[in-house]
């Protein structure tokens, strides 16, 4: 199956040194918002540095310092899940469309016009072999394009919140510095400061368990390209070469006899 010479970015054009394969190219898209991450950090460094005053000014230890890292040590750009999200998006409906791409080529050039053996081979090569292959292949990208999603919006939210509870927070503890010399400002600092702590914790908390799911959901991935990998490759190795040798179809196909035109 022939094309232009020059295909616009994003479809599927069979080499012309190698038309036994089929390569796939995609033009990725990029992040709706790539300024988000900064700019959530630039706004939340000044309500950090006034928490941080709040927890020296109070000696409530270096405990309290060390959820303050925790907690925005755990930020992430979600711009970048985003990005490989749509990027493996693009890809699952690129490879459905080269399985329709195959299957419209079989049904209509060649049954019909043509009937014999050499068509039930096609038939079983493009169904039992080729097809196959898309399935897996269509399968990895619908995964992975979810595990992103769904990671673009864990990571989106935990900013959220943990920007939310700075933004909350750091108000009311510079109201309760100038008021720190008295005692009752003092006690009312650290009681706010412990409410921090305490939601920072907790915060903490939730991203471990978010990260350890999220760990199990990539190694079951891993398992399917392991898979994927075994099916391209022998022994599910590159370095022992590829099994196209094993989607070739049989040379039978090439005897005249085996052709009929309808």
């Amino acid at each position: 199956m022939s094309m232009p010479p020059q295909e616009p970015p994003g479809r599927v054009v069979p080499p012309l040194a190698n038309p036994g394969r089929t390569r796939i190219t995609a033009t990725p898209t990029p992040p709706t918002n790539p300024g988000f991450y900064k700019k959530l950090i630039t706004a939340l460094n000044p309500l950090r540095q006034t928490t941080r005053e709040a927890m020296v000014l109070s000696a409530v230890g270096v405990g309290a310092l060390a959820l303050d890292v925790a907690a925005t040590a755990n930020l992430g750009d979600p711009a970048l899940f985003y990005f490989r999200r749509e990027r493996w998006k693009e890809l699952s409906g690129l490879v459905e469309a080269t399985r329709k791409d195959v299957w419209v080529s079989y049904f209509g050039p060649v049954v019909d016009h043509w009937e014999g053996d050499a068509v039930a081979m096609l038939q079983q090569y493009v169904r039992f072999k080729i097809n196959n292959l898309y399935t897996l292949l269509s399968k990895i990208s619908d995964d992975m394009s979810g595990t992103m999603y769904n990671q673009c919006k864990e990571v989106l939210t935990y900013d959220l919140s943990v920007f939310g509870l700075y933004a909350t927070t750091a108000p009311i503890l510079r109201t309760l510095m100038a008021a720190s010399a008295h005692p009752v400002g003092q006690l009312a600092m650290r009681a706010q400061i412990g409410a921090f702590l305490t939601v920072a914790g907790i915060f903490a908390k939730q991203f471990a368990d978010i990260w350890s799911a999220y760990e199990g959901d990539l190694n079951k991935l891993e398992l399917k390209l392991n898979q994927l990998r075994g099916s391209f490759y022998e022994h599910g190795n590159p370095d022992y070469g590829t099994r196209f040798k094993d989607l070739k179809l049989n040379d039978d196909i090439t005897y005249p006899d085996n052709w009929i035109a309808k």
